[in-house]
């Protein structure tokens, strides 16, 4: 009796198993179908709902320290590769076309091709920053090297229960012991 019933459940697991995929086919269709929020619009910072970047730097600086940092010391502003890292963005505005997204922030704004091609962006007299942005399946990423083979990546998502826009920033390098990576959550403003 309890070999029939082993067969009968072995057999119902080998069952469930070669219908996941056709059943999560189904689900991707499905998912497909159904619009996913933009992430176009105005948003503002989150502050109780985002992670705090300074507790990654602050892992990674235990580690080994940043370019031009003394262990134990902080480095000025606008002195290492982290800085972008540490400035949250308290707000900004998202549109879109067909080949572009423009980021208007506070103190700048930045168009950029959303075809993965790098392209140069001048941010000041002294500063140039290469930028690749592109989207992959319905998520955008934002690509820049900050020097040094360090390079920072943010993918941008709105999530369907809440309508927030979800930001992952990825810090990653060859002279970094780790990859730093933290969300930060905006509202829409």
């Amino acid at each position: 009796m309890w070999k029939g019933w082993i067969r009968a459940l072995v057999a119902g697991v080998a069952l469930a198993g070669l219908m996941a995929p056709a059943h999560a086919a189904a689900q991707e269709e499905g998912a497909a179908a159904v619009p996913q929020p933009s992430a176009e619009g105005a948003w503002t910072l989150n502050v109780a709902l985002s992670d705090d970047p300074e507790e990654q730097l602050a892992n990674v600086r235990g580690a080994q320290p940043p370019p031009g940092v003394r262990r134990g010391g902080q480095p000025p502003e606008g002195s290492t590769p982290f800085d972008p890292v540490r400035r949250a963005v308290e707000g900004f505005e998202m549109t879109f076309t067909d080949s572009t997204v423009t980021i208007l922030y506070p103190d700048r704004e930045l168009e950029l091709n959303t075809d993965g091609r790098e392209q140069k962006v001048q941010l000041d007299e002294e500063r140039t920053i290469e930028y690749r942005s592109w989207w992959e399946e319905g998520l955008l990423y934002v690509e820049r090297s900050l020097g040094g083979g360090i390079r920072l990546t943010e993918r941008y998502t709105v999530q369907e229960g809440t309508g927030r826009l979800h930001v992952l920033t990825r810090l990653e390098g060859d002279r970094l012991p780790r990859t730093i990576a933290f969300m930060r959550v905006y509202d829409r403003s």
